[in-house]
């Protein structure tokens, strides 16, 4: 073989130490980035499966303060707060009711909580009106 031809082959053979620490550079940064998106996306998932039950928690209080007042026709006037098992977890829930301007109307808000000790901060809050111009059934 000729001189020329075996030095251009052992010269172009592998990467230098260099290239290969800048590809591992690259590398690290990728999969670090990676790994930070999909615990970020794990995350809102846990977050939003919470919050989606404590809707449901909320829309069955809600419904229930219809169906007394329903049968009753009065409109509540106290403040209700228990607690239920949903999903495998224990939630509070807190019923507020807020007097309006006409008095055969009133908002009901009720808001649950993942924890009993911490009702500052609601998961999540739901609005109705109850009103007395239905016939009990």
């Amino acid at each position: 073989m000729n001189k020329a031809i075996r030095r251009a082959f052992n010269q172009s053979h592998g990467f230098t130490l260099v290239e290969v620490m800048v590809a591992l550079i690259i590398v690290a940064v990728t999969v670090s980035s990676l790994l930070f998106q999909i615990m970020s996306t794990i995350n809102s998932t846990a977050y939003l499966r919470m919050q989606t039950v404590a809707h449901w928690v909320a829309l069955n209080q809600l419904e229930l303060v219809y169906l007394e007042n329903s049968k009753s026709n009065r409109l509540i006037t106290d403040q209700r707060s228990g607690t239920e098992k949903m999903a495998g977890k224990q939630w509070f829930w807190r019923i507020k009711p807020i007097k309006t301007e006409n008095n055969n109307f009133l908002q009901v808000v009720v808001s649950v909580y993942s924890d009993e000790d911490d009702q500052e901060s609601s998961i999540v809050s739901v609005t109705g009106l109850i009103d007395r111009y239905h016939r009990p059934l």
